[in-house]
């Protein structure tokens, strides 16, 4: 099922392949991808792609932990279902929701922002700010799926440990660290995969909240791959891209992989 689409997509990407069928293909063997490796806007998707990946899988692990770890101690079960609600949201309602949001004149934050005297924000016209919006926007919609798997795998924690560190005198802080931090780490792992194959294939929030703009700046490798394919009428182009994409995303899921094991037989 993987072998036909793959091999496919490789011979698309050997030849010059327009959408049009009348428009002759014509092969020109590696060409498309000395092409890619010869274009700047290959280098800052791959920036763009990266950044946005780690910075918003890292926040949504961290935030994910600390508030089942909250909810499990204090008990506050009600709180799942409010908190679950973005996360069972689609992308594309949650681009509109988040577009509106980041508004420069109608968005109820600038209201906000302007009404405490701070000034409004260009949140989706500038380079960094709009990179930062929708990493954001990601953090508050899977946010929820961390905390869910977090919070299933404290309360299937085996009690003994906790018992043996309470009698040898451990504080809150030790039996965080030295006990549950270890026993969390192959559902950390789990979530961490889960999460960045998905984020690292971002396509629908760039779509509907910036558009890859201002200047390519938010355009990450799926949504280039789309763009020129579609916009640029480039098939070959955007099919030797997606073979790099999936060769990046490969060679990063190896050294997770591998880093991940490492870590959990020397715990």
């Amino acid at each position: 099922m993987t072998i036909y689409p793959l091999a496919y997509v490789v011979f698309v990407s050997l030849h010059h392949w327009a959408i049009v069928p009348l428009i002759p293909r014509v092969f020109v063997g590696f060409q498309q991808y000395i092409s890619l490796f010869r274009d700047s806007g290959f280098y800052q998707s791959v920036s763009a792609t990266l950044v946005y990946t780690c910075a918003a899988v890292a926040a949504e692990m961290l935030l994910g932990f600390l508030l089942a770890w909250l909810i499990a101690k204090t008990r506050m079960l009600w709180i799942r279902l409010l908190y679950l609600l973005p996360a069972v949201t689609t992308p594309v309602v949650v681009g509109l929701i988040w577009r509106f949001f980041l508004a420069y004149n109608l968005g109820p934050i600038n209201y906000f922002l302007s009404s405490v005297g701070l000034g409004r924000v260009n949140w989706l016209g500038g380079s960094t700010a709009a990179l930062m919006s929708i990493i954001l926007v990601d953090i508050w919609q899977w946010t929820p799926f961390t905390l869910l798997i977090f919070l299933s795998g404290l309360e299937s924690l085996d009690a003994d440990p906790y018992e043996a560190a309470v009698v040898d005198g451990a504080s809150g802080w030790q039996i965080l660290r030295y006990v549950t931090l270890p026993l969390l780490l192959p559902v950390a792992t789990v979530i961490l995969l889960f999460r960045l194959l998905d984020a690292f294939k971002t396509f629908d929030i760039i779509y509907m909240v910036t558009g890859g703009g201002p200047a390519n700046s938010t355009e990450v490798l799926s949504y280039k791959i789309w763009h020129t394919a579609f916009f640029q009428n480039r098939i070959g182009y955007a099919a030797a891209l997606s073979i790099v994409t999936v060769v990046i995303a490969a060679l990063l899921l190896r050294s997770l992989i591998q880093v991940m094991r490492n870590a959990i037989h020397g715990r």
